[in-house]
Formats: C-alpha cells, sequence, structure tokens
C-alpha cells in the first residue's frame, strides 16, 4: 500500500512503548501513513532532566521540538493528531495550530461536563478556549464516553479504542504446573490504580492456594516486597519494559485483577483477554466499556475490598468459569482491539479530517 498520509503526533511527553503508538508503528510498517512526532511541554521535560530522569543529551531532544514547534505555527495545512490535557493552558496555542492546519484531538478524557479538571485552570477565557478548540475540530475518543464528551461541544468524534498486537498478546499452549491459583496485577505500583485496595486484600484475608503476583514499578514497590518477605501470598516480578516478557507474565498466571480507583482506559485488560486470561476490575470509567460484566470479565464496585474479595474466590472455585471468561475475552481483544481494526479507524479519521 502507498502512503497516503503524512501525519505529525503532537503530544506533551515522550510517547514510549504506549498503546497510543502501537497503531501508528503498525500503520508505519503497513506502509499506510508517515509520521513525525513532536512533544511540546517543555518544563515538565526540562524538570525530568533536572531530576535525573534524562542525561543531558535530552537538552537537544528539547530544543529540536521548539524548533519543529515554532515551524508548525508559521506553516500551514499539514495533518496534526493533538494529545493535551483536557483545559489545559496550552489551549492557546492549539487554537492557533487548529486556523492553521487540519488537527485531530486525540483524548480519554470521559469527563466533559465541566465539573473535573485535570489541569489547572488559570485563566477564565481557558474553558471558553477549549470549547472554541472542540467546536467543529475533528476527534478519536479512546472510549465511547470520551467520544461523547467532546461530540457535545460540536466535535465530530470517532470512537477508536486503544488497540495491542494480538499475535503478540496470544495464550501459550501450556502453562507451568503451580499448587497454587496465580491472580496477577501489572501496571503502577501507585495509589489511583487501587495499590492500596489490593494491598489491604491480601493482608487482611486468609488466602489458601492462592498467590498474588504483582508486575511493575512505583511508590508502593516496597510495601509489596514487605509483604512477600514476611511470607504473605504475594510474589514481587519486578517491572519489565520487555514486551515478550510482558506476554510471559500474563500467560503464567491464572486471573488478571484491576483495584483502580479511576481508569479512563486499561490497555492491561486487553493484553490480559488476549492472553487469554479471565479478568476482576473496578468500574471505573475505562473496565466498564471494555468488559460485559458475566461475559467476558466481572466488574466489581470501585473501592469494595468484599466485592473484589468475593469476585476472585469465585473465579478460584470455578475453572469452568475461567476458561468461559478467559475464551469470551480472547475473542473480543481479536475482534475489537488488534492493530489492524485500529488502522482502519484512523484512516477513517484522516480521511475525513481531508476532506473538512
Amino acid at each position: 500500500m502507498k502512503i497516503k498520509y503524512e501525519v505529525i503526533s503532537l503530544q506533551p511527553l515522550p510517547v514510549r512503548n504506549f498503546s497510543f503508538s502501537e497503531v501508528f508503528n503498525y500503520m508505519i510498517k503497513e506502509d499506510m501513513i508517515k509520521i513525525k512526532f513532536i512533544e511540546f511541554s517543555f518544563f515538565r521535560q526540562i524538570m525530568t532532566i533536572l531530576r535525573g530522569y534524562e542525561g543531558k543529551l535530552y537538552f537537544l531532544r528539547i530544543i529540536i521540538n521548539m524548533f519543529n514547534l515554532i515551524k508548525l505555527l508559521l506553516s500551514k495545512n499539514k495533518t496534526i493528531i493533538i494529545g493535551a490535557a483536557p483545559y489545559s493552558i496550552v489551549i492557546f496555542l492549539l487554537n492557533r495550530l487548529k486556523s492553521r492546519h487540519k488537527c485531530i484531538f486525540y483524548t480519554s478524557w470521559p469527563f466533559w461536563d465541566g465539573e473535573r479538571f485535570p489541569e489547572k485552570i488559570y485563566l477564565t477565557s481557558q474553558r471558553k478556549a477549549w470549547h472554541k478548540f472542540l467546536d467543529g475540530m475533528v476527534s478519536a475518543g479512546v472510549t465511547k464516553s470520551a467520544t461523547d464528551g467532546v461530540a457535545k461541544y460540536g466535535a465530530k468524534s470517532f470512537h477508536i479504542p486503544h488497540s495491542i498486537d494480538t499475535n503478540l498478546f496470544a495464550p501459550s499452549d501450556s502453562k507451568p504446573a503451580s499448587d497454587k491459583l496465580r491472580v496477577l496485577y501489572i501496571g503502577k505500583l501507585v495509589k489511583i490504580k487501587g495499590l492500596p485496595l489490593l494491598i489491604s486484600l491480601i493482608k487482611n484475608n486468609k488466602w489458601e492456594n492462592i498467590e498474588f503476583q504483582v508486575a511493575g514499578g512505583g511508590p508502593f514497590e516496597n510495601e509489596i516486597v514487605g509483604l512477600e518477605k514476611e511470607g504473605g501470598p504475594v510474589k514481587y516480578l519486578g517491572f519489565t519494559k520487555n514486551q515478550k516478557d510482558l506476554v510471559s507474565i500474563y500467560q503464567n498466571a491464572d486471573m488478571l485483577i484491576v483495584p483502580s480507583y479511576h481508569e479512563n482506559f486499561s490497555v492491561v485488560i486487553i493484553e490480559a483477554m488476549a492472553c487469554r486470561l479471565p479478568v476482576i476490575a473496578t468500574g471505573c470509567a475505562g473496565p466498564k466499556e471494555i468488559i460485559e460484566d458475566g461475559a467476558d470479565g466481572i466488574i466489581v464496585p470501585v473501592n469494595d475490598e468484599g466485592a473484589l474479595k468475593n469476585a476472585v474466590l469465585k473465579l478460584a472455585a470455578s475453572p469452568e468459569l475461567r476458561d468461559r471468561l478467559a475464551k469470551n475475552g480472547r475473542k473480543k481483544a481479536e475482534q475489537i482491539y488488534n492493530l489492524e481494526a485500529a488502522a482502519r479507524r484512523w484512516l477513517t479519521v484522516l480521511e475525513t479530517v481531508h476532506k473538512s
């Protein structure tokens, strides 16, 4: 296929190993698009250097991004996919870009009712500037609620959920034998992901023949490691960026648990589904859209330890239920969350913005 579109992806921070870029990588490989990434959150990037998270050569990246952004402000008719935190002060820059280029706003934010703001409101005109930006904008929403939210302000919005390589994230032919049922948590070890709830669940209940496996990094790492050292029913698997290792972690588990307090989507859910792993998740905005409760997973109320415990025990007691949910989850991942399907949706969006 001949390259149809040249695209600029404008994001606050570097896109690294996010599912957001996986579909773009696929489209580049299949010669559907040519893409250039530009980052605009210069202050945050400088702070990462000062805090020691990046080397001094990172300054060169910042300078190049500044140069590229200035070029965008002076040029016209480029195709730009914009990712930015809703209600951010950067909106005045975005409206300038909208007036000169063919822009697509890509968002996972579902709360466009004006009651929640992920960014500080500095100016009274900030909200109005966002409404102006959304009016007439071609948009892609990660969830249906995000898609519908921007449509209320006049955006022509398309639903494009995150996607994964379902050939890579796939079930294994065999699973290592174990005398314990392995309940997997994988993700950042932070409060918003429900780590206090998970830790309480592990500590305050008696678990027979069940082991909680935790993979990831973050502030609660020491507490997880401490639980393991004390002989608790938990095994810390560490943090990995290697996708093949990640797939093996899913394949070796018996179920996934997602105890988040807030979740706009949840890539780990679709990764687990693709690996034919039954999923228990709290009823946040994202998981509720991915999982059909009782059909391809289990949804429990947010911050309800008793419900979470009962769901784990329910799956533990029924291999047949685990198998049914897992098979249905794999089928859904193949049909909805694969890269090819996402690429087709993106081509439709790109065609739309070029016609408008």
